[in-house]
């Protein structure tokens, strides 16, 4: 000990921490704890401030404080550590205060909080490759998804923590998850998987005479083979289950009552169930609870007390209520952290992004700039062309068609037969090259704009497109029929005119012999929506299935059918401009599907 009366110097208070290390090393908490107090007030009355020495300092007393569950110190010593941390720039200290933190906002059941502290201190962990703190970090949030009763998102984290970091975990710990993870398949109802891991903890128990661990795991194995109706193995586990351990006693106590009931020694079974839900009690155990109050119903019941048998019936339906809101409760709590933390992840990873950006920004300035200038000498190309698309071609194409109607107006009775059809043709030219100039352009300019997502019912939009087609499915007497159509994040404008562009493909291309009949069908995929537009008409050769998406190909004569050859193009361009695919799929003479891909977008 130093004498508290003469100066100290930072070797002197090391030197206390040390000792206070080895004292918890060997599990002697109480001079542990008086060895790093006594550390804490020689610095002080020193005044021995410094920042690497108090950060020791506070980090011993927080971890001392740990062992001994006391969670209102351990929080006194881990919050200043925080800050100590922070002004070290020592990541990996600062990481385990944070996990400090979150570990007693857990036990005041704040799981909000805690979830955000251990993954803060997660990823400082692993920044810092500090893996003994990465593991408690995953185990804490398993504890927190299981409180949650997220059993799959807890049994996700205390297996990694097993898998990957069982080299830096001590042998309770170990114990701990196995037996956890076996109850969270025990609550699954996969009870076999639950016993492999049951008997994983045993095992290690075993090797390392972790009695009271042993006693609690034999408990959770008695529990499980009763669910598994094995009686003589329930019998075992529960005589090797030690009913004065703390952790397993209303666990012991409720699987002998189980199995005097199913044995027929109600007597003893009543006495157990007793015991078991008083000690269930004691230590919160809400599930046990629940369990020992069904188990007295049933007993009461068998013996005929059946006024006893309604009471626990009751207790047992009250408390389940309560069980289940708070089932509730958790579920709605766990669905708020998540989109918490995910909300969090999307603005870590956009600020990410910035800063990559950024650098790459600087690193690459010069090319960059060279990039832009031809990117804009690229767009003025392409807003030149629009405008002489727009205007500048058509107007000779209008001058030629007008001059050519006035001359024929004019001569109109000196010209013969064969002059009159070389004017329609030269009628017809103009009115294709009119055409073709407006598909082109429409095509050019497709996704040129900034294209704004909704939320949209494709039953509308199918509504909308069938209302531009109206005069013509009136023309032909189709039949347009949908089935359940969904709503999708998707581009109104754009899906108009997919769908419109396909109603009139199908309307086009049918048997001049009977009624056009068009299926419109969507299935749900596990990560998009895939549309079919299903048609009665002369179909598509297999050769042909990939030509007639590109621009201006035509499968037919003029005279046959009427188009410019875009307008499949233009279908094409839509989908891939939303994140999808299309395809066809056909027979000659028997009708073709055209199948589309819209991803889900949230």
């Amino acid at each position: 000990m130093i004498d508290n009366q003469q100066v100290a110097t930072p070797t002197d208070v090391r030197a206390l921490i040390e000792l206070s290390r080895q004292r918890e090393q060997q599990n002697d908490l109480p001079n542990a704890l008086a060895l790093a107090n006594e550390a804490w007030q020689l610095a002080h009355q020193n005044d021995l401030t410094a920042l690497d020495l108090t950060a020791e300092l506070l980090q011993q007393l927080a971890q001392i404080h740990l062992r001994r569950q006391d969670f209102a110190k351990l929080e006194e010593f881990s919050q200043p550590l925080l800050e100590v941390a922070r002004q070290l720039n020592d990541e990996a200290r600062e990481a385990w205060a944070l996990l400090n933190v979150g570990i007693v906002r857990s036990v005041e059941s704040d799981y909000q909080t805690a979830m955000t502290l251990f993954v803060e201190s997660l990823e400082k962990s692993e920044r810092a490759r500090f893996r003994l703190n990465v593991a408690h970090c995953l185990i804490n949030i398993g504890n927190v998804y299981a409180n949650l009763f997220n059993y799959e998102d807890a049994f996700d984290r205390y297996q990694t923590a097993l898998n990957d970091y069982a080299d830096v975990l001590n042998v309770p710990t170990r114990i701990a998850i196995n037996l956890n993870i076996g109850n969270l398949c025990h609550t699954a109802e996969q009870y076999e998987l639950a016993l492999e891991y049951f008997e994983k903890g045993i095992e290690i128990a075993r090797e390392t005479d972790q009695t009271d661990r042993l006693a609690h795991a034999h408990a959770l194995v008695s529990r499980t083979q009763l669910a598994l109706k094995n009686i003589e193995a329930a019998a075992e586990a529960a005589r090797q289950a030690a009913d004065w351990t703390p952790t397993s006693r209303q666990i012991n106590l409720l699987n002998l009552a189980e199995i005097g009931f199913l044995t027929a020694d109600t007597e003893g079974s009543a006495e157990h169930a007793l015991r078991g839900i008083a000690a269930a009690r004691r230590v919160k155990d809400d599930a046990s609870e629940l369990r020992g109050f069904a188990l007295l119903a049933r007993i009461f019941e068998k013996i005929e007390d059946f006024k006893r048998a309604l009471r626990c019936q009751k207790i047992y339906s009250s408390k389940q209520a309560d069980y289940l809101r708070t089932q509730r409760i958790m579920h709605a709590l766990d669905l708020e952290i998540r989109y918490s933390l995910r909300e969090k992840q999307r603005k870590i990873e956009a600020l990410t992004k910035e800063n990559s950006y950024q650098a790459l920004l600087l690193e690459q300035n010069g090319q960059i700039a060279q990039q832009n200038a031809q990117l804009r000498q690229a767009n003025e190309e392409l807003q030149q062309f629009a405008y002489i698309t727009s205007h500048d071609l058509k107007e000779p194409i209008r001058m030629i068609g007008s001059f050519s109607q006035i001359v024929q107006q004019q001569f109109v009775s000196k010209i013969g037969n064969e002059a009159e059809l070389h004017f329609r043709y030269i009628n017809e030219g103009v009115t294709r090259m009119n055409a073709l100039l407006d598909a082109l352009l429409q095509y050019a300019t497709i996704g040129k704009t900034e294209l704004d997502h909704e939320m949209i019912d494709i039953q509308q939009v199918v509504r909308v497109a069938r209302e531009n087609l109206q005069l013509k499915i009136e023309e032909t007497a189709a039949n347009v029929l949908c089935g359940t159509l969904p709503k999708v994040v998707s581009v109104r404008s754009l899906l108009i005119q997919l769908f419109q562009n396909l109603i009139s493909n199908a309307l086009k291309f049918r048997h001049a012999d009977s009624r056009p009949v068009i299926l419109i069908n969507a299935e749900d995929r596990a990560d998009h929506w895939l549309f079919s537009v299903e048609d009665n008409g002369i179909g598509i050769a297999d050769e042909q299935k990939e030509r007639i998406f590109v621009i201006f190909q035509r499968l037919h004569k003029r005279a046959e059918y009427e188009g410019t050859g875009i307008g499949l193009a233009i279908c094409q361009k839509i989908v891939g401009q939303l994140g999808g695919r299309i395809w066809v799929e056909s027979m000659l003479g028997k009708g073709a599907t055209f199948f589309f891909t819209l991803p889900k977008i949230q």
